[in-house]
């Protein structure tokens, strides 16, 4: 988590704008040149439509097979907003099985309608801990309240990262002899993930949720906001971190 934070802090935009910010309090040198670039850089990164076009080319089809039967959906972690829990744990009123929802969130509901629609014979699902909060053991807790059968609810291994979930669900599908996997995750992880996976001598199909759609495009989009900055970061991240794996030779194109 330490090491995510740092990429995180390194790559922020926001840290860029601020030591530019610094070097024209500080420079009496082409200020005015420095200060357009400043002003435009950061334009881009705060509106929506610079991640909405980054997302758009960054997408990798699906392959789901809605006649298919995956004996295994795997959907990867990060589906809830888990430091709310580590700062919430008092909260004798939230109830054991409930999520709180991100923008992530949709990953375990397209698992869930796997499940119960019977497209996938069980669930797989690794065990991220952050600090105290377990989410795995949350995940479950929820799924059951749907209406999911234990059984069919896999916690296969500890992870902290895209890379363990590869390998630990490698393991699982030798150990259990498994054919046809599902891969879920969201569509700006999607390309990284399935890399890793290929790496890991895996080949699922794939279905990717919070997917960009045309329809959503608007003038709005070109506006800087909270969400737009957010979504850029989200982008620069997952562009920076498939190149940081491409380079260790821990996933394969």
């Amino acid at each position: 988590m330490l090491f995510k934070m740092t990429v995180l802090f390194i790559i922020n935009p926001l840290t860029h704008i601020l030591i530019g910010m610094i070097f024209l309090v500080i420079t009496k040198k082409k200020r005015k040149s420095f200060a357009i670039f400043l002003t435009m850089y950061f334009y881009l990164f705060s509106i929506s439509f610079t991640s909405y076009w980054i997302s758009g080319l960054w997408e990798v089809a699906d392959t789901y097979k809605s006649e298919e039967k995956y004996e295994a959906v795997c959907v990867l972690a990060g589906v809830m907003d888990v430091s709310w829990y580590d700062a919430n744990e008092s909260l004798f009123y939230v109830p054991k099985n409930y999520i709180k929802t991100t923008s992530t969130t949709e990953r375990i509901l397209a698992g869930l309608y796997f499940l119960k629609s019977g497209h996938a014979s069980q669930l797989l699902f690794g065990e991220w801990t952050y600090y105290s909060v377990n989410e795995a053991e949350k995940v479950k807790m929820f799924l059951m309240s749907q209406g999911v059968d234990e059984g069919k609810i896999v916690l296969y291994a500890k992870v902290n990262r895209t890379l363990d979930e590869a390998r630990g669900v490698k393991a699982y599908v030798e150990k259990k002899q498994l054919k046809k996997l599902l891969l879920v995750t969201s569509a700006i992880h999607m390309r990284r993930a399935i890399a890793l996976f290929k790496k890991a001598g895996l080949t699922p199909d794939i279905f990717s949720t919070n997917k960009w759609a045309p329809s959503e495009f608007s003038l709005i989009k070109f506006i800087p906001s909270l969400q737009g900055i957010n979504g850029t970061l989200d982008c620069i991240y997952e562009l920076s971190a498939y190149g940081f794996y491409f380079v260790k030779g821990d996933l394969l194109p």
